[in-house]
């Protein structure tokens, strides 16, 4: 007789922490709205299945789960490109919550850290225990100083490029705490790493609850940019390959809104930033 999978109740995180389940959602149940972005997260579906949170009231912030989904399609197009130039490099999700992106860019020859605050990693080996050798776990605040030295040493010191993927945190951070993020990257990274994050207009700096996925955990919006050059200025080491904007996702009249707002918005409601590490 075969046996029942074992479940497990998601545990009440901290504020910020508890919005891991803004993307989880969006990814595992956002194709039944947007099904042109369905990322295909069998990772995602295998977390609800084991933990069954409260979907419903997600998935009705369809914004957001837009939002997760252009996102998510966009890093996994820019790291499938940097992996084919450097097959033997470390990605780092930082701030991963309960996100996956190895799971569509192992390549057989690369390795994977994901890393978050410590009671995220303890839920990611209770939901989402590692599926390759290759791919490992790491609790780190990225709020406190000197983060970039906790990190593994084989990752610290090695030799090549990295690709870190920050998404869905630096606007729960202060614009010192970013500043002190970029820095942390700036000062350590290999050149020609690559960063991509996500960034929000400065206009939703404490519109926490205009956002309905958001407004319910207490997390507040603390930093915004109008744009990817914002990003790139702070360090000297930092260079904006590209910028994207989810209006892109709602087509040319999309795109059209947007530069009709531009001179009071000054840039993106929500985009993309991709950086890379450069020597000045």
């Amino acid at each position: 007789m075969r046996q029942a999978r074992p479940t497990h109740s998601m545990p009440t995180l901290d504020a910020v922490p508890s919005t891991l389940l803004v993307p989880l959602v969006a990814r595992a149940r956002g194709a039944s709205i947007f099904p042109w972005l369905d990322p295909h997260d069998a990772r995602a579906q295998q977390v609800l299945q084991n933990s069954h949170p409260a979907v419903d009231p997600l998935l009705q912030d369809r914004a957001s789960v837009l939002n997760v989904l252009w996102r998510t399609r966009l890093i996994k197009q820019i790291g499938d490109a940097f992996f084919r130039q450097h097959p033997q490099s470390v990605g780092i999700n930082l701030g991963a919550g309960l996100s996956d992106y190895f799971q569509w860019l192992n390549n057989g020859h690369n390795h994977w850290l994901d890393v978050d605050l410590e009671p995220v990693v303890t839920l990611r080996h209770a939901l989402l225990s590692p599926n390759s050798d290759t791919a490992h776990n790491g609790h780190i605040d990225l709020s406190q100083p000197g983060w970039w030295q906790r990190l593994p040493r084989h990752v610290r010191e090695a030799n090549a490029p990295l690709l870190l993927v920050c998404e869905g945190v630096l606007m729960y951070l202060s614009p010192t705490q970013v500043k002190a993020v970029l820095q942390e990257i700036g000062d350590n990274a290999h050149e020609s790493s690559q960063l991509v994050c996500d960034f929000m207009t400065p206009l939703g700096i404490g519109q926490a609850r205009l956002a309905p996925s958001v407004s319910g955990t207490g997390a507040q919006f603390l930093w915004g940019a109008h744009n990817g050059l914002e990003l790139a200025r702070q360090h000297p080491r930092l260079e904006l390959l590209a910028q994207h904007t989810v209006a892109e996702a709602y087509g040319p009249a999309g795109c059209l809104a947007e530069m009709c707002l531009s001179p009071w918005t000054g840039g993106p409601l929500y985009g993309l930033a991709h950086l890379q590490i450069t020597e000045p």
